[in-house]
């Protein structure tokens, strides 16, 4: 399964590589397949969505990802931008404080 995973987020990699965010796309939905508490992989998808212009998927596949790992800061982050970018300068404040809580090296 692990093996298949790593596969899986390698034609990742590649797909986002040529350009094709749609097989991207469908990469990361094979990897919650294989594996429904990938937290990168609801991240990622999140960006894919917020990229769409979906805000409401992207807010939900976010919000999974910080769930499932409240260390990594990059949900966080990407939820504080998505947040600033439809003027709820509120909740990009509180989850940009949360990336950095996660990443404290990054102010450097």
């Amino acid at each position: 399964m692990a093996f298949y995973l790593k596969s899986v987020l390698n034609c990742v990699v590649l797909f986002q590589g040529i350009g094709d965010i749609q097989l991207a796309y469908q990469c990361f939905r094979l990897a919650l397949a294989s594996n429904n508490d990938h937290a990168e992989a609801y991240n990622n998808l999140g960006v894919l969505e917020m990229r769409k212009g979906h805000t409401e998927q992207a807010r939900a596949f976010l919000q999974a990802a910080a769930s499932l790992a409240p260390h990594m800061y990059e949900p966080h982050y990407n939820h504080g931008l998505l947040s600033h970018k439809i003027g709820d300068l509120q909740s990009s404040h509180s989850s940009i404080s949360n990336s950095l809580e996660g990443y404290p090296g990054s102010l450097r």
